[in-house]
């Protein structure tokens, strides 16, 4: 019986070892300095996805308005990679770069987990996970198996003729109040993305309505509306890159 026992008590233990979730790193892993600066915000469970965030140009902070954002994703289970990119008036171009350095730098560090990738952008983020998911296979990191494009900026460098893979599903939003970034990076993304899919891509207006105006910061909002508006179809996308496997 006490042999038994042990053996119970054994294999309870192991079971128990494998549902925890890995503790070999802190919550928050900020990795590079300056503009090269990158964020690996772990969940508080066992991960099984990861975001890649490209913020927009006045929040390079993880802290800044996309804070609430950031934490939902990482209570549903998400690793959240958060470029800076950006400290004082870096051009387009050095940006972009940082941008990339930044990338590489997080799935270098995430080199070991084969987890399911996302990729959300605004603003010039909605147009730097384009160039990402363009050139994933230069950067030597995985590809994200879908993009949320929200705001867009314009393209951020020449687009490669043979766009990205065909597997990956792109959703873009434009905002109806929209004066800073209007439709024109979507529509020209969306020209870009001529090629690609139907089924593969959206392309979606977001409607202002009473208590809603759907300008170009409205994705920084976390109330009801706009959790429904943005965070939820972005939950989708992760939850079916998940099932695909």
């Amino acid at each position: 019986m006490r042999q038994r026992l042990r053996l119970v008590g054994v294999v309870t233990a192991l079971v128990c070892a494998a549902a925890a979730p890995a503790r070999a790193h802190p919550p928050v892993e900020t990795l590079g300095r300056g503009a090269d600066t990158v964020w690996v915000l772990w969940p508080r469970e066992r991960p099984v996805s990861i975001v890649v965030f490209g913020h927009g140009w006045s929040t390079p902070l993880p802290t800044d308005g996309f804070a609430p954002w950031i934490a939902h994703l990482r209570a549903r289970g998400s690793i959240v990679v958060y470029p800076r990119y950006r400290v004082g008036a870096e051009s387009v171009s050095g940006a972009l770069q940082a941008f990339e350095t930044g990338v590489r730098t997080a799935f270098a560090r995430l080199r070991q987990l084969e987890l399911p990738v996302v990729a959300i952008g605004k603003s010039f983020g909605g147009s730097a996970v384009f160039a990402y998911a363009a050139a994933a296979t230069a950067w030597h990191v995985p590809a994200p198996s879908a993009i949320l494009s929200v705001f867009p900026a314009l393209p951020l460098a020449p687009l490669p003729a043979g766009g990205i893979a065909r597997r990956t599903f792109v959703e873009l939003f434009v905002g109806d109040a929209d004066t800073t970034a209007g439709s024109a990076g979507a529509d020209a993304f969306w020209r870009w993305l001529s090629g690609h899919p139907a089924s593969k891509k959206r392309y979606v207006v977001i409607r202002s309505q009473p208590g809603f105006v759907a300008n170009h910061d409205s994705a920084q909002r976390s109330d009801a509306l706009a959790r429904r508006i943005f965070w939820a179809p972005l939950d989708r996308l992760i939850e079916q890159a998940r099932r695909s496997g």
